[in-house]
């Protein structure tokens, strides 16, 4: 935590206030004293729009725009003590994540003719109507960041609202984008330790507000314990490599659906000069009775006695996510490191970076479930898990656009391995460009037939789970984008995405007559305007 503060300082624009108390005869006849104290100013902003055309499973076209605002202020009255203030907002029709641990909020619109689906929490908020992809309006300023840091002899101490993740924030060092969602944010009490070379940090959370404040159920606890061998990733042409080592413990507990976790998230960043690795591997496990692990095959069937919990227990097992990426520099000068490359990317503009051709690999893997595109309504087993939103290997066969489809993947990536390459050239003259292709597959195939228990032909605006006919195969397609990029020199990045899916046939739909509807190809457009200071 400290590190990333440290990091984000660099960047920062520093105001410098003197507060000054004098003495005053008629209110003050007995005081005088001086303090001075700095506020640092951090934050970001952008806009972006996008559509998508020809979107599987009904080929419809979506339109989205988002303007994501935040601003973090930190006061330092003394070098020990710090205060922090964070601020986000985001006029959003972008879905949020689809998985939010044990909660079980009321948000469906027919809660009184619906048993069955009135107390599990959407995934995302749909649309109007079920021709278009689903979405979540986020238009509320969300209070982020309200605490405070001491540092002590045993280490920083810290206390209030703080950006958390309870160990599901896979891949770990993912950092904001102006396509992302609203950072997990909780009340939480922590202590971290810097041993040089190794660190330790405990939490402890009592509150989860997820996703600019989308969760209406607060009696949720964790208990998280951090380690992490690290080095400076500046010190590579020193030592020649740098690294981060880090395990993540959490044991999460949500009352109100007797929802019991133990997370593990193990992570690493190595970099070797022009080459750099890095992998995570997420292993859930526990006990539920939440509603919300619908989409990953849990129980679907409420409690009509008791609306706060769902009428069966489920063990989460053998569930898991892994990713690895990968990054190659070609050429460049003698000293030039993949390390410089990526901090000049956050440091300074295009036209001061040096030019630079990277080749780049990532591979990640999400487990299904045998009954994760139909949920049963006796006990069952859960051995899917699903990656965080953020999250996006290629523009549209991931876009946080797509639908939410029991055992399909879409703004969130579950039930799935994928591979991407990736090409990326930059000039200091004309910018960051080049082009990237992915494929994909379904780890579980949906072995259900149509019938009116089981599949829906059309996907429902008020139905929380859809059961669309659709993951009887396995190829997902594979998908070919291209990308812009150029930063000026005060940190204004524009941004310009077009890609085309030849979409798989696991997106084909059967109809009620058991015949099958080949999707066609999926293209789009993104444009973005975005900074941080």
């Amino acid at each position: 935590m400290i590190k990333r503060i440290q990091d984000k300082c660099r960047i920062k624009k520093l105001l410098n206030f003197t507060l000054i108390f004098s003495a005053s005869p008629l209110f003050f006849a007995h005081y005088n004293a001086k303090a001075s104290t700095s506020l640092m100013v951090s934050g970001h902003a952008g806009v972006v729009g996008q559509a998508t055309y020809s979107t599987p499973p009904k080929q419809s076209t979506y339109s989205a725009f988002r303007v994501p605002i935040g601003l973090l202020f930190e006061a330092r009255p003394t070098d020990n003590f710090s205060l922090f203030l964070g601020l986000e907002y985001a006029y959003n029709n972008y879905p949020g994540p689809s998985t939010l641990l044990g909660q079980n909020a009321q948000a469906t619109a027919h809660s009184s003719d619906d048993k069955t689906n009135a107390y599990s929490f959407f995934p995302f908020s749909n649309s109007v109507n079920g021709s278009t992809a689903y979405s979540q309006n986020t238009d509320v300023p969300t209070l982020t960041q309200a605490y405070f840091s001491y540092q002590t002899a045993v280490g920083l101490f810290s206390a209030g609202r703080m950006p958390r993740n309870w160990g599901l924030g896979i891949w770990r060092n993912a950092e904001w984008s102006p396509y992302s969602s609203l950072p997990t944010t909780t009340d939480s009490i922590s202590l971290y330790t810097d041993f040089n070379a190794f660190d330790v940090a405990i939490y402890i959370d009592k509150y989860g507000e997820l996703t600019g404040g989308t969760s209406n159920d607060g009696d949720a606890n964790a208990y998280t314990i951090e380690a992490r061998l690290k080095s400076d990733t500046s010190d590579v042409a020193s030592s020649g490599v740098s690294q981060e080592i880090g395990i993540t413990y959490s044991k999460f507990s949500h009352n109100n659906s007797n929802t019991s976790l133990n997370i593990l998230d193990v992570y690493s960043k190595f970099y070797l000069s022009k080459f750099f690795l890095g992998t995570e591997v997420l292993y859930p496990s526990g006990t539920t009775q939440s509603l919300n692990y619908q989409n990953l095959g849990g129980d679907s069937v409420a409690s009509t006695t008791n609306a706060a919990r769902t009428a069966l227990p489920q063990t989460i097992q053998s569930a898991f996510a892994a990713l690895l990426k990968m990054k190659y520099q070609i050429g460049g000068k003698d000293n030039s490191s993949i390390a410089a490359i990526e901090k000049s990317q956050k440091l300074i503009g295009t036209s001061d970076r040096e030019e630079s051709h990277v080749v780049g690999l990532w591979a990640g893997y999400a487990s299904g479930g045998s009954n994760q595109f139909y949920t049963s309504t006796t006990g069952s087993d859960i051995t899917a898990a699903v990656m965080n939103s953020n999250i996006q290997p290629s523009f549209l066969m991931f876009n946080n656009t797509m639908p939410a489809i029991n055992g399909m993947p879409g703004g969130a990536i579950t039930n799935t391995t994928f591979v991407r390459l990736d090409y990326t050239y930059e000039s200091p003259g004309i910018g960051s460009f080049g082009p990237t292709v992915v494929w994909a597959m379904l780890n579980k195939l949906n072995d259900l037939t149509q019938t009116s228990n089981n599949c829906a032909n059309e996907p429902s605006a008020t139905s929380s789970v859809n059961k669309l006919c659709v993951g009887y195969e396995r190829d997902l397609g594979v998908e070919i984008d291209m990308s812009y990029r150029y930063t000026t020199l005060d940190r204004v990045t524009f941004g310009l995405d077009a890609g085309y899916w030849f979409v798989g046939q696991a997106w084909k739909i059967r109809d009620s007559n058991g015949n099958f509807t080949t999707p066609d190809g999926n293209y789009g457009l993104r444009a973005s305007i975005s900074t941080e200071f």
